[in-house]
């Protein structure tokens, strides 16, 4: 891509906001101890659902649309008609104030044009100019609201200083070479030439003047221009206006240079792409069911994504129709600079690519969807890896790229090569392509899928009804257009001073230890506006030598402290020997890849550093201990625990399926819900004893909870468990059933001490939710093997990773809900069918 040292991708108008980092202990103070000790810390990572808009001129590093020999026929961008639905300011308003008087100084003769009509200065700068591609002049160039104007300095054989009053400001005179009622006459905006001469094309309803040059030294002025223009027809003070809406009449006397006809255009000369056919005396009333998508769209940073769907033998009927009728909606929703690809496996033929990486613009979407049939044969096994890898082809062909690029991977297929991820794998990491999949029915194969998604940082999806799979769709592509900060990574030091070790990192999707032992790496994947994650942090605190539980070792020591003690405490002795020290304890810091800046790496400003209270060693319980409780654990450690917990005893479950031991699986969970239960009311000890965590390694968090693996439950893989968050989330407003309130889960607190807030109620009964609905079959192998693994193998995606798409089940709801782009098009995904858009989604083959 060109470059040049004024490349907006240096700094961004309008950065997207740094997450925040927030750490927590377990407890606020520890002891001094002989003894080692475990101490529990909670990381938060979380963007605020703001509402954060990017700047135009950040969004235009975005490289155009390819102009690919199968992409011709789309080539066209939007007309001014379809732009974007308000006017952003591409420099300060002081600034453009500052430019507009100094013009109206320069300019001798304005030839009669009013300069009080031309409206607000957008955009300036210095541009070559012409009516052909043959002849050019320097001119420098004003877009104002209403007009285009086109100056040139006058020469002066003894010039004086330009730059006389010390602001920046030139003052020598201009002649006026030229003025066009832009916004009247203004039809299209065409990138024309090469790609390297950078011209726009402005096409203009004008007999004398049909088409109008501009071309600049570098594309990124382009970009800025082209969106300017396009911009002329959005309106300030109203969010959605329609494409033919009448702008009424403007008189103005023209330039002489180039005269005009007078005749006004009022409507676009291009048909929207989302409106059918219109008249010019068309009201604008007529399309309010239609204008209602694409003019409220958000804006959001560009993304590009392809789709793998299956054409098999085994996606007849009414499979194919629900997967076409998600591929239109797909086209639908994308936003104006994003594109699509779509690639079809399964005919015997391997991966093939349908349509290359094309915006929703192009009018050929229509007849490419409708050709979509299964070709394959019923001895033919299709494997969905080589429908990921020629998708991975589109990507890395890409002569220009947006900055975020995804793969939908939809399959039913009951068998794939396995050998061949370790390739599609490496390639889309390096590539920082995301791999999501969705199985589609009860007969698909989902381990080879899991893998795909689980190695690029991304998600697995199960379909059971084939109905829900737009929704599904809908939920994953809203998260792409939410996207905040990608490939984002938690570092996390033990500072100098701290008396800890790291024992157990956990709630990251990949952790990486140093070998000092005294750094650590949590790789948490793209972040969503809303999102939010929890990394569980278990430190081992060192043995304290200098303890003054060391000191009355000799005898003669410990005689005169009895002595003393019979005398009673002397408080500035005690204030002497032993000494209340703050310690720093863990250091966390954040860096992740700037979406509007190429991916470059960006860290916070400051990390953040945790600091506990070290009290001194007690040999013995004061009086104080006797009348107060001890101080509970955090509540938002307790959740996390509570949370990772869950995946893990249903991970563990899996292996005891695995190997036959379905009784046991089926016990480990009723334990795990027992446990969950007490917790919730407040009936079990905080912290087992030391000694019994460190004997049983299989316990997923030595030390936190009492732990059902004593069941003698064999140790599971290594499995990643991403990051957990939103301890206090709701369903916003998508509740798919009524969760169960019977389970008070309001603390975790001491027997006898009633419950503790900090708990969220909605989140222990979707836990406990999904470990019932395990259970149902899990005493029935076929059942169990053919339907719900798969439900559990999402489930466990879900709750580890805190991330979700759609709203099907009490868990995914409480993670879907927190971004807002998932439930934007979760409801659009809903209204599709009411709106005309999903008919004959269900209708059969004839």
């Amino acid at each position: 891509m060109e470059t040049t040292l004024a490349s907006p991708r240096a700094v961004a108008r309008n950065p997207i906001p740094a997450p925040t980092v927030t750490v927590r202990s377990e407890f606020p103070t520890i002891n001094r101890s002989r003894q080692q000790q475990t101490l529990t810390c909670l990381i938060t990572i979380e963007v605020p659902d703001s509402k954060w808009r990017p700047d135009p001129e950040d969004l235009q590093v975005a490289p155009p649309m390819p102009q690919q020999k199968f992409e011709e026929a789309f080539a066209r961008p939007p007309s001014p008609a379809r732009s974007a639905p308000r006017f952003y300011p591409y420099e300060s308003p002081e600034v453009l104030d500052d430019m507009t008087e100094n013009l109206r100084s320069r300019v001798d003769n304005w030839h009669g044009l009013d300069f009080s009509r031309f409206g607000k200065l957008r955009l300036y700068g210095t541009l070559r100019v012409g009516k052909d591609k043959v002849s050019w002049q320097e001119l420098e160039c004003f877009l104002f609201a209403e007009m285009l104007i086109c100056v040139k300095e006058k020469k002066n054989p003894n010039p004086p200083p330009q730059w006389e009053d010390g602001t920046g400001r030139k003052t020598t005179k201009c002649t006026l070479k030229g003025s066009i009622l832009i916004k009247k006459h203004l039809n299209e905006v065409i990138e024309t030439g090469s790609i390297d001469e950078n011209i726009l094309t402005l096409s203009l309803s004008v007999l004398e003047l049909p088409q109008f040059h501009l071309r600049f030294e570098n594309r990124n002025q382009l970009k800025l221009w082209q969106q300017a223009l396009l911009d002329l027809n959005a309106v300030e003070s109203s969010p959605v206006r329609s494409p033919d809406y009448d702008r009424g009449e403007f008189s103005e006397t023209d330039e002489e240079d180039w005269q005009r006809g007078v005749r006004p255009q009022r409507v676009s000369s291009q048909a929207s792409s989302w409106g059918g056919p219109k008249s010019v005396t068309t009201a604008p009333t007529e399309y309010t069911a239609f204008a209602k998508s694409p003019m409220l769209q958000s804006v959001h940073v560009p993304i590009d994504v392809v789709v793998v769907v299956p054409i098999s033998s085994s996606m007849q009927g009414v499979k194919i129709n629900l997967v076409r009728d998600a591929l239109r909606f797909m086209v639908h929703t994308l936003g104006e600079r994003d594109r699509m690809g779509l690639v079809t496996f399964g005919s015997g033929g391997g991966g093939v690519p349908i349509v290359g990486m094309t915006t929703k613009a192009w009018p050929g979407w229509s007849n490419v969807l409708s050709s979509i049939k299964p070709v394959g044969q019923k001895s033919h096994r299709a494997d969905v890896v080589e429908g990921a890898n020629v998708a991975m082809d589109l990507l890395m062909q890409r002569k220009y790229n947006n900055p975020i690029a995804t793969i939908m991977l939809i399959s039913d297929a009951s068998t794939s090569d396995a050998d061949s991820v370790d390739f599609v794998v490496s390639r889309a990491e390096a590539a920082k392509i995301t791999i999501h999949s969705f199985g589609l029915g009860m007969t698909h194969k989902p381990d080879t899928m899991i893998e795909l998604s689980s190695r690029t940082k991304a998600s697995y999806t199960y379909v059971k009804d084939w109905m829900m799979l737009r929704e599904c769709l809908a939920g994953c592509l809203g998260g792409m257009q939410t996207l905040s900060h990608q490939n984002v990574k938690l570092k996390l030091k033990l500072p100098e001073g701290s008396p800890a070790k790291f024992h157990k990192i956990s709630g990251a999707l990949q952790i990486t230890k140093r070998a000092t032992g005294r750094d650590a790496e949590a790789a948490l994947g793209d972040l969503r506006f809303g999102d939010k994650r929890d990394i569980l942090v278990q430190l081992v605190i060192m043995p304290d030598n200098s303890s003054q539980e060391q000191l009355p070792q000799d005898p003669w020591e410990t005689i005169v402290s009895g002595l003393e003690a019979l005398g009673g405490p002397m408080d500035q002795e005690d204030q002497r020997a032993v000494s209340v020290e703050e310690v720093p304890l863990i250091q966390a810091d954040l860096s992740w890849g700037d979406i509007l800046r190429d991916g470059t790496a960006v860290h916070l400003p400051r990390p953040s550093l945790l600091a506990i209270t070290m009290l001194p060693a007690t040999q013995k319980q004061t009086k104080s201990w006797g009348n107060s409780p001890p101080i509970p654990p955090h509540p938002s450690i307790v959740q996390r625990r509570m949370e990772l917990l869950t995946s893990d005893m249903l991970t563990r479950a899996l292996t005891l399926v695995s190997r036959g031991q379905h009784d046991r699986a089926h016990t480990l969970l009723n334990e795990t819900r027992s446990i969950l239960k007490g917790l919730g009311k407040g009936g079990l000890p905080p912290v087992p004893p030391m000694p019994s965590s460190k004997s049983n390694p299989s316990t997923p968090h030595p030390g936190n909870e009492a732990s059902p693996t004593a069941l003698g439950t064999p140790d599971r893989k290594h499995s990643p468990s991403p990051t957990t968050s939103a301890t206090s989330s709701t369903l916003n407003g998508f509740p798919p059933q009524s969760l169960p309130r019977s389970r008070s889960n309001d603390g975790f607190g001491l027997g006898g001490m009633g419950t503790a807030a900090g708990i969220d109620g909605n989140t222990v009964a979707a836990l406990d939710a999904e470990l019932e609905s395990s259970l149902e079959w899990i005493n029935h192998p076929a059942v169990f093997g053919r339907d719900s693994r798969k439900a559990v193998l999402q489930a466990i995606g879900v709750i580890s990773s805190q991330r979700a798409f759609t709203f099907r089940t009490p868990i995914e709801g409480l993670w879907a809900g927190r971004v807002s782009g998932v439930r934007k098009l979760t409801e659009k995904s809903r209204e599709w069918r009411d709106e005309g858009g999903g008919e004959g989604g269900i209708m059969e083959e004839a």
